[in-house]
């Protein structure tokens, strides 16, 4: 399944912690984390290069964006890619102005079903998107766990709040969280990492990111399934998110 964990507010230094597992085809390539430059404000995220969109952003203003699709939903091929929402969210100027960009889109172009979480480190947002409704969550701190197989409050958060305990630091958050991205079954009684010949889990994150430095950016990223690649830091583009285009 597509997992998206997202904690905010939990540690003192970084305002938003994120862990996730993309799960696609196998033969969709994709690129790793780089800048995006939107009409008004810089980003940094991983690309899909068969349609251009991406379903992890982070902006310069301390802004959040993850999706993930919606299982078991007719789907459109004549459809708009949902890759594009996280970066038109994140080129609005808050919060709000992101919510209303994304009502926007789905109302004046087609989409397939999706789920965008957005979040500025103080509370976060869930955008559901099914059957041509939109339905928007609003949340405070604390841990947000959704799946393209669950909306959020159904999927069960206990296995993660291991990671959303005080007092620990970031490396610690992060060797909690890895094990739940690898998990079969075990540990959250869900297949979170998926196994085919064709379609599976194709990428992971762990991202720990502050609104007031986006120099202070931690991203660990692997191209593959979380258990048999190596995640490569990204984190040093969060130095580029505070420089002229």
């Amino acid at each position: 399944m597509c997992l998206l964990v997202v904690m905010v507010g939990c540690d003192p230094e970084h305002s938003v912690l994120v862990a996730g597992n993309r799960d696609e085809r196998k033969d969709r390539k994709a690129a790793p984390p780089g800048l995006f430059v939107g009409a008004k404000r810089r980003m940094l995220s991983p690309r899909d290069r068969e349609k251009g969109g991406t379903w992890l952003a982070v902006s310069e203003h301390g802004l959040f964006a993850g999706l993930t699709n919606v299982a078991g939903q007719a789907v459109d091929s004549g459809a708009r890619t949902r890759g594009d929402l996280p970066h038109l969210a994140l080129d609005a100027e808050d919060l709000d102005a992101a919510c209303s960009t994304v009502e926007a889109a789905v109302r004046g172009s087609r989409y397939n079903a999706f789920q965008l979480v957005l979040s500025d480190g103080r509370e976060g947002r869930i955008l559901r998107w099914v059957g041509g409704s939109l339905h928007s969550t609003r949340v405070g701190a604390g841990l947000i766990v959704v799946t393209n197989e669950h909306a959020v409050g159904q999927m069960p958060v206990t296995p993660f709040a291991v990671a959303a305990e005080p007092g620990l630091q970031v490396a610690q958050r992060f060797a909690r969280l890895l094990p739940l991205l690898r998990d079969a079954g075990r540990l959250t009684g869900h297949r979170v990492l998926k196994r085919g010949s064709d379609y599976g889990t194709v990428s992971s994150s762990l991202i720990a990111m502050s609104h007031r430095d986006p120099a202070r950016l931690i991203w660990e990223y692997a191209a593959g399934a979380p258990d048999e690649v190596t995640f490569k830091s990204y984190g040093n583009l969060g130095s580029r998110l505070a420089q002229p285009s």
